[in-house]
């Protein structure tokens, strides 16, 4: 298919691997503001983050059912153990991320998402459009493609080093959208809908990206965000967290905590697109 449509943007940033060695702080351009910028503990959580069991949810637990419920109402995220991927599999799919970073910058440039001297696609190595002069930049890289439909990858974005790489995060997709229906398919039942009423909602041709993140060490790591504070505009987020490193911090009630490292658990969050489509429906409902 035909690559995605360029956006303009108002500066092209370095790639911030190749910066970070070559710096003894962050340029001005990374640099937040001293009381926007996060604290490396974050606060204590009065509560933990709920932990779902998905081989129970597909057993159709009562007891499963009500913690995802209860997960929902109170965070919109959980953490997600017993989803079926071995430990090991996990760790390849860590590992061919962290081995394509690894990779010389002239071969990851193969991938790059710069289109011209102004112009950045969505796909592609590189980091994101930088839409204004007073931007404060990320601290990171990042390799972001479609994923599904298959009929939509542009294989020109997807590394061919290290060689194992198209395999196993295809084998991460398709793993990973078993999860998504099976998450899909409870929430339609905790608000009375058929169980496949959401998974049709979004049919074969909803995209899915997925998007590899690398953090170069800084020098000055609490003076930037490694990712600023966001919501997901998606339906859905299934988030592979690195076991080695933290700083990963959700918002709860106005308060930033961090999420703990639960070996072997995907954090799996409502996204923007799924809260909309929830609350139409409801609302449909009520009138």
């Amino acid at each position: 298919m035909a690559d995605a449509e360029p956006w303009k943007t108002v500066k092209i940033p370095p790639i911030v691997q190749e910066l970070a060695t070559g710096v003894q702080e962050p340029p001005s351009r990374y640099v937040i503001a001293e009381q926007n910028r996060p604290t490396a503990a974050g606060s204590e959580m009065p509560d933990p983050i709920p932990i779902i069991d998905l081989s129970r949810l597909s057993d159709n637990c009562a007891d499963e059912v009500a913690k995802l419920q209860s997960a929902l109402e109170n965070w919109g995220l959980f953490l997600a153990v017993g989803h079926g991927m071995e430990q090991s599999f996990l760790g390849e799919v860590m590992g061919v991320a962290r081995d394509f970073f690894k990779l010389p910058l002239e071969e990851k440039q193969k991938y790059s998402n710069l289109v011209n001297d102004n112009e950045v696609r969505i796909e592609g190595y590189g980091n994101d459009m930088v839409v204004s002069e007073k931007q404060i930049l990320d601290w990171c890289d990042r390799l972001y493609i479609i994923v599904e439909p298959e009929n939509r990858r542009i294989y020109s974005l997807w590394p061919t080093q290290p060689p194992s790489f198209r395999d196993i995060l295809s084998e991460y997709t398709v793993r990973c959208h078993k999860i998504a229906n099976l998450f899909l398919q409870n929430l339609a039942k905790l608000v009375d809908l058929h169980k496949d009423y959401f998974v049709n909602m979004f049919d074969e041709n909803a995209l899915t990206y997925a998007r590899l993140n690398y953090y170069p060490n800084c020098p000055k790591p609490d003076d930037v965000f490694g990712m600023k504070p966001h919501t997901d505009a998606s339906v859905i987020t299934i988030v592979f967290i690195d076991d080695n490193v933290s700083g990963l911090q959700l918002q709860k009630d106005g308060v930033w905590y961090s999420v703990p490292i639960v070996p072997n658990a995907l954090l799996v969050n409502v996204g923007d697109v799924m809260e909309v489509r929830m609350c139409e429906k409801l609302q449909n409902c009520d009138s």
